[in-house]
Order: C-alpha cells, then structure tokens, then sequence
C-alpha cells in the first residue's frame, strides 16, 4: 500500500475526537489498509463517508445536552461528570481561545446593547438606529485583544474544575503497571 491512501486515510480519522484516535488510530488504520484494494490510492467514497460519519457522530454522542453546553460555554460552569473528557477536549483544542473570544465578544455585545437600549420606549435591537454605538465597538476591540491573555489561565480553571490537572491529565487515573 501506497503512502497516499495512508495519509488520505489518516485525514479521514480526524473526524474523530482526539482521545478516540489516541486510542485507537492504530486498529482502525491497520485495519482500513487491509481492506483496501490493491494499487488504491485513495478510499472510495463509500468507505470516506462511513468514515466521516462515524466520527462525528462519535464526537456528538460524547457532547452534553445543549442547555449544560450552553451554561459550559456562558458562564463555564461544570457539565456532568460523564462527558467530562468532552470538556478536556475542548479546553485543550486548538481553537479554544477562538471559541472563548466568540462567546465573549457576543456576550459583551449584547449585554452592552441590551443594557443602553433597555428603557428606549419602541426599542427594536434589530432596527438599524438601534445598532450598537462605538462604546461598544471599543469593548468589543479590548475584549478581543485581551481574551487571549486570559486564555491559559481559564483553560486551567476550566481543567481544574473539572477534576484535571493543569496539562490535562488526569490525577485520579490509575499508573500503568510497570514490570
């Protein structure tokens, strides 16, 4: 087998979640490479799609109910102890510090919005005069440049909270057996 559909395969796996492929890359690898026809140089769409779907609906079987994210996301309170590697997922992937910057820009805006407009009679917040004023394009500019100053500190409340150690590991795992 060729090393093209070894790396068109290993892009396909990234449909998982990474604590699956961890565990288990090598076997499915192993076991897509052998079920390959000879001479492929890429699987056949057939294979690609199952392949996709099977990951993201892996990685949707394993996330909270929507009003645990939404409260995980908002305020970063804990979710339920089962999908607590969900969270350790989240908090160690790479666009974590774009994630939190989106949800705290938004939630500045509209808290800013809300809070100036409150006691306009006839307010509309969808309504072109009622859009926001440069108040609150300034603490929407500042929130974004310090977001990600703040983003390692919260990535290791958020672990901490839920029962991580700083770098993600987990403290109550059992050491492996050593000879």
């Amino acid at each position: 087998m060729n090393d093209t559909y070894e790396s068109r395969c290993r892009l396909l796996l990234h449909a998982y979640p990474p604590r699956y492929r961890a565990a288990r890359e090598a076997e499915f690898l192993g076991t897509l490479l052998d079920a390959a026809p000879p001479g492929a140089t890429r699987p056949s769409i057939r294979d690609s799609w199952d392949i996709v779907r099977g990951g993201l609906t892996t990685r949707l079987r394993n996330r909270p109910a929507p009003h645990h994210w939404l409260a995980y996301r908002l305020s970063g309170t804990r979710v339920p102890y089962r999908h607590r590697m969900w969270v350790r997922d989240d908090a160690l992937g790479r666009f974590f510090v774009l994630r939190r910057n989106i949800v705290n820009v938004l939630a500045v805006w509209g808290g800013i919005t809300l809070v100036m407009n409150l006691g306009t009679p006839g307010w509309n917040p969808f309504a072109a005069e009622h859009g926001p004023t440069r108040w609150v394009f300034i603490a929407i500019l500042v929130l974004a440049i310090l977001n990600p100053l703040w983003a390692k500190r919260d990535r290791a409340r958020i672990l901490r909270k839920h029962a991580f150690a700083d770098d993600g590991t987990d403290p109550t795992a059992l050491p492996p057996d050593r000879p």
